[in-house]
């Protein structure tokens, strides 16, 4: 099983290298890569932390890295609302905004899978959007996308209003049914690069479909 998904890994990367290869060098300089957001909810349930990373190896290079830590947890501790997801992946640039993935996906439920797919995303001094698809590579082939949409219109000064919706749903390819799937909504102010306001969080697990839903405040901050 570590020789296969050694392998898988290895052939991934090589797709992405050869990428690099083949691409005209008459495009247009990348954009800077984004800040990295750090957010944290409570509830009267609960609490979540996530944090992405979205970043170039260089201000002009066509290779990435996109990363997503999220943890939460239920003040009573209760062992199934505990969880822990780590996304690491290695980007390559193919088109403007359109980029290929290599890596992989831990989770506290099911453990460590290998993964590739694609990503779609803009960035703006008041939107920001990322879609990722992709399948896991090992178990049951989930195929999972995320996105990810910002929005923040300037108020005035340093004030604007702060906005996002993300949501996830992966499928188990195996089974054809419902592995995992969340909405999360954000809706508040902004000032500088901290925000805050009413956070809501829909999560939905396995199968059957069991659900835990969660209202709370958020607390942000763009980390440069």
């Amino acid at each position: 099983m570590k020789r296969n998904i050694f392998r898988l890994l290895l052939v991934t990367f090589a797709v992405l290298a050869s990428f690099g290869v083949y691409a005209q060098s008459g495009e247009a300089p990348a954009q800077q890569s984004a800040p990295i957001p750090l957010e944290i909810v409570l509830s009267g349930d609960g609490w979540n932390s996530q944090m992405i990373i979205d970043k170039k190896f260089t201000p002009e290079s066509k290779f990435g890295f996109f990363g997503l830590s999220y943890l939460k947890a239920d003040y009573d501790n209760d062992e199934f609302l505990r969880e822990s997801i780590n996304l690491a992946f290695l980007k390559y640039d193919v088109f403007k905004g359109i980029s290929l993935l290599s890596g992989a996906i831990f989770n506290s439920h099911w453990g460590f899978r290998p993964y590739a797919g694609a990503q779609y995303g803009y960035h703006s001094k008041t939107f920001m959007g990322v879609i990722n698809s992709g399948f896991h590579l090992t178990e049951t082939q989930n195929f999972e996308t995320l996105a990810i949409v910002e929005y923040r219109p300037p108020i005035k000064g340093a004030w604007s209003v702060y906005s996002r919706v993300q949501g996830l749903y992966s499928q188990n390819s195996e089974i054809s049914k419902h592995d995992r799937s969340h909405f999360y909504a954000r809706l508040g102010a902004s000032y500088k690069t901290f925000s805050f306001g009413g956070a809501y969080n829909y999560d939905c697990y396995g199968p059957h479909k069991i659900t835990d839903n969660q209202f709370g405040i958020f607390l942000g901050v763009l980390l440069q």
